[in-house]
């Protein structure tokens, strides 16, 4: 009950913040990635990935890593702001943190909302009956595949035995979270979709209600210009996927009944559209999408911490970041003139405006490292549909309850 009050709470002081152009209280997701070292190499990532060369993550920027202690007082500070949700994520593998577990303790022991992205390969039954033990809310596991065939050949430094063990993984926690009656992890499937995998996304659909899985999502793959640009699918391809992704509800039905499981396929119609959009073909993904909502929430909403301590006011601007917490707290960064300029620019999105030739990471197109893949889309879209419903009542509702926010 208290946490469903705070959660109310802080969606208020965010709203109020954007309608008035002030900011009432800390963002409602923070993103950290507490370290840069990775044992996976994703034939995709923008950081490890073997097609890089000379554009890969350097071997000082590897060992970057947050101290607990930092993380510690981090984790406090978010909480005396309001923060709800942390998710734990970045250029590196969050079980590579040698106090991952202590830190997932401390975020739940402040009632707040923990999720995470991982690869997956280092959890075994030991640390999976710690993480069902912690209540950590979600997982969401970057598979891309569905078969270790598919996996292996986009994970040069893995093999097909290591996709087997994961399946093992998931299942062990599946069957323990039965016998323990707990919903926690709920286990989501992440498939960044390219060249190698775009053939499969039935069986990736299939594996996830297999495997009693919470939720699958996709996502097209956003390349780095001059090193991975053959990872995206040509005009064939993606008029193949799209007559899979348009088949995809009547498959749901199938295999509700075949696994008597249910599996949240999340956002859909968002990757239909954007693998069909005009800009598809140039990687410009969310061109039509982006333009549709004219502004951008994510000043208000969202911050994301590197393993260097650098603070980003989205998951595009890293080339400008507002601060580092080695300097300065994270209060001092969120209320800081930088996150002021950020919203400034932010809120009346205007695709011809300077500012946004430092989003993303492609230097040939542009500005548009926000159409390419907007990686605040989802978060962005379910602000923009509450605030769109508030209606003048809502809006009245909010200008009274304002001085108690």
């Amino acid at each position: 009950m208290i946490n469903w009050f705070n959660n109310i709470r802080q969606q208020a002081k965010v709203a109020a913040g954007i309608l008035d152009n002030r900011v009432y209280t800390g963002p409602w997701n923070v993103q950290i990635d507490l370290t840069n070292q990775c044992n996976n190499d994703c034939i995709a990532c923008w950081c490890n990935s073997p097609l890089l060369g000379s554009k890969a993550m350097n071997g000082n920027m590897k060992k970057q890593m947050l101290p607990y202690e930092t993380v510690i007082k981090l984790i406090g500070e978010l909480h005396e702001l309001g923060v709800r949700e942390i998710y734990f994520t970045g250029g590196g593998e969050p079980f590579m943190h040698p106090k991952i577990l202590d830190i997932m303790r401390f975020v739940k022991s402040k009632g707040i909302h923990l999720d995470m992205s991982t690869n997956f390969t280092l959890v075994d039954e030991k640390t999976a009956e710690q993480l069902i033990d912690i209540g950590i809310d979600h997982m969401t596991l970057s598979l891309w595949s569905a078969t270790a065939e598919t996996y292996s050949r986009q994970h040069p430094n893995k093999n097909q035995g290591t996709f087997h063990r994961m399946t093992q993984s998931i299942d062990y926690i599946g069957n323990h979270k039965q016998k323990y009656k707990t919903k926690c992890p709920a286990l989501g499937m992440y498939n960044v979709i390219n060249v190698y995998n775009y053939h499969e996304v039935d069986k990736m659909l299939e594996y996830a209600f297999e495997h009693k899985m919470n939720d699958i999502r996709f996502t097209p793959v956003d390349t780095v210009p001059g090193r991975t640009d053959h990872l995206k699918l040509d005009t064939k391809q993606r008029k193949e996927l799209a007559q899979k992704l348009r088949r995809m509800p009547e498959n749901i039905k199938q295999f509700e009944k075949k696994y008597r499981h249910g599996v949240q396929v999340m956002h859909p119609d968002h990757f239909l559209k954007r693998i069909e959009s005009d800009g598809a073909e140039f990687g410009n993904y969310d061109t039509e999408l982006l333009n549709a909502l004219t502004s951008c929430f994510a000043g208000w909403s969202f911050a994301r911490i590197l393993a260097t301590g650098d603070v980003n006011s989205c998951l595009k601007s890293f080339k400008i970041p507002i601060g580092n917490i080695h300097e300065k707290s994270f209060k001092e960064i969120w209320f800081g003139t930088r996150q002021q300029e950020f919203r400034k620019h932010t809120i009346h999105f205007n695709p011809h405006n300077p500012y946004f030739l430092n989003m993303g990471n492609d230097k040939l197109t542009d500005n548009q490292g926000c159409y390419k893949c907007c990686d605040n889309l989802g978060l962005n879209m379910f602000i923009h549909k509450r605030i769109s419903k508030l209606g003048v009542p809502g809006r009245h509702m909010l200008k009274v309850i304002r001085p108690f926010l």
